[in-house]
């Protein structure tokens, strides 16, 4: 209020200033032109100028006491801060009254325009910015739409098109929800088709104890019935690591561990299960490789294991940094895999042996197992042609 109050009497002080030179015109005027005379000229000033003047009787204002005692000792008087009227006494029943100023429309106009330019353009920057997240939410809906009704392989756009990190993280989910569907129904399919053989052996089987009287062709039959349970306990217990593996994104605890003293035990770990003899290729004594323990533990006693079933006298697993790349690699010197068979390999219930014996048993869910660990570790596992003859599995996922 204090500064309000300096400001409008510095204004009516300089507005007093300006009005001068008018009044005191006028005043000389009045005393020297005759009535007509004045009344035409200020007329004329009316019409050409901005700022009218009219000299009026005393007795026709409406003004306080305070005012009226301010104009009998020469003040000027200015009765409205909000219009610019300027009263002053030139006679003693006369008063000037100059003002208020007039303004052009396009003056005031042009005006406005300076005095609200800021505002404009803020609001059609946020009505620019409004309508382009509209824009992307529309975008992001059609999408999401379109998705849901099982079009599973449209994504939302990215790059100046996206609501910041929300268009990617959709398209993560996208891609990963397209992953489980496909793996779902592939899953379903192979179970079905898998357990049709051991519960037609099992069937089969049970018909020929019930027809026969024979001790020693019921204890075989009764053993090739424990088998087929084996072979369905095992599968189930794959599909369900398996399943784990693809129906979950876990936070890894990696940890840096002496690669070479952990190639040592799982080499000891492996020769008990594998009658082929295991050759390492260890790096420098101390290397430190980040990975999940456990999981990596699983992904080489799983290739291991699919080496031990094609090689004929070797496997041998070595491991390197190049690249700010760790690599896992197990050879063997079998006769190795097709690119055809390489590129179906990794998938559920994927075998190279169609005649699925025991002898290369399995259901095809090792490799897949493999698969998914290496994408838990951000990393892939590829085939390639090993230095022995055979294949190479290897296994890649960044440093740090």
């Amino acid at each position: 209020m204090f500064f309000n109050r300096i400001f409008h009497e510095e204004l009516k002080e300089d507005k007093t200033r300006d009005y001068q030179t008018d009044f005191m015109l006028v005043k000389a005027l009045y005393h020297t032109l005759s009535s007509e005379e004045l009344k035409t000229l200020l007329q004329d000033i009316n019409t050409t100028s901005n700022i009218p003047i009219e000299i009026i009787p005393l007795e026709q204002l409406i003004l306080t006491e305070t005012q009226l005692s301010d104009l009998q000792q020469g003040i000027p008087v200015w009765p409205s801060s909000s219009k610019d009227l300027h009263f002053r006494l030139i006679a003693p029943n006369m008063v000037v009254k100059i003002g208020p100023m007039q303004e052009s429309e396009m003056a005031k106009f042009i005006l406005l325009a300076f005095e609200y330019f800021p505002l404009f353009i803020f609001f059609g920057f946020a009505l620019f910015w409004v309508l382009g997240m509209q824009y992307r939410l529309v975008k992001l809906e059609h999408v999401a739409n379109s998705f849901s009704q099982g079009n599973f392989d449209i994504r939302a756009p990215e790059g100046a098109l996206a609501l910041g990190n929300l268009n990617a993280t959709f398209n993560l989910m996208s891609e990963r929800l397209k992953r489980l569907f496909e793996s779902q129904r592939n899953l379903i399919n192979a179970v079905s088709h898998e357990l049709r053989s051991p519960i037609g052996r099992l069937r089969f089987q049970l018909e020929m104890v019930a027809d026969t009287s024979d001790r020693n062709l019921i204890n075989q039959h009764l053993l090739g019935m424990s088998a087929d349970i084996d072979d369905m306990d095992q599968m189930v217990h794959e599909l369900l690591s398996y399943t784990k593996l693809e129906n979950s994104e876990p936070l890894l605890k990696l940890e840096k561990i002496d690669i070479a003293d952990w190639l040592l035990k799982q080499q000891r770990h492996l020769a008990t299960e594998i009658n082929t003899e295991i050759s390492l290729s260890l790096p420098t004594k101390g290397l430190l490789v980040e990975m999940e323990p456990q999981l990596m533990s699983r992904l080489l006693r799983n290739l291991v294991s699919n080496a031990d079933k094609y090689t004929q006298t070797t496997i041998a697993i070595g491991v390197s940094i190049e690249d700010l790349q760790y690599k896992l690699w197990v050879d063997d010197d079998g006769h190795g895999i097709t690119e055809e068979q390489a590129v179906h390999i990794f998938e559920p219930f994927t075998r190279l042996d169609v005649s699925r014996n025991r002898e290369t048993g399995g259901y095809g869910l090792g490799l897949a197992i493999v698969a998914q660990i290496a994408r838990q570790h951000s990393g892939r596992v590829s085939v390639l042609r090993s230095e022995y003859g055979g294949t190479r599995m290897l296994v890649t996922w960044p440093v740090g």
